[in-house]
């Protein structure tokens, strides 16, 4: 059974344990490769506001700004305790962005949740062929909950 933990200010925190275990189910459905290591993972999400989550941007990524959302994969193995990593989303951004782009909150967080937790299985969008992979994933699993492509 997938653990994970949220955390954050109850004003900040925008989905419940059970949802984004619904999320992350469907996400193991659609990438079998993943699928042992979904079944039993754990992660931390946390739920930030604009200034906590530029501050951890500038300090890992040395970007000066605010953004979505940040993965920090578990350095180590997965191995034994299955620990994926932990997931940064920014609350605050999660509503502009869905207001300024038309979409739904939940929907908005349900493709950056996805895309954070692909990006603790390794996946990256540094190159045009593992960005296409990537998206095409995510376009799948938002497809199989009900989201339309947000590409």
């Amino acid at each position: 059974m997938s653990r994970v933990v949220i955390s954050g200010e109850p004003s900040e925190i925008l989905c419940t344990e059970e949802e984004a275990m619904e999320w992350l189910e469907c996400l193991g459905e659609e990438y079998d490769n993943s699928l042992k290591k979904l079944e039993n993972c754990r992660f931390n999400l946390a739920f930030l506001s604009k200034s906590e989550i530029q501050e951890i941007n500038k300090l890992f990524a040395g970007k000066d700004k605010p953004t979505n959302v940040l993965s920090f994969p578990s350095s180590d193995d997965i191995g034994k305790d299955n620990f994926l990593g932990d997931i940064a989303i920014c609350s605050e951004l999660i509503r502009e962005e869905s207001i300024s782009q038309g979409k739904k909150i939940n929907h908005h967080l349900i493709h950056i949740f996805v895309h954070g937790v692909l990006h603790l299985l390794g996946f990256d969008h540094a190159e045009q062929s593992s960005a296409e992979q990537m998206e095409a994933l995510e376009v799948r699993v938002l497809k199989k909950l009900g989201v339309a492509d947000p590409y």
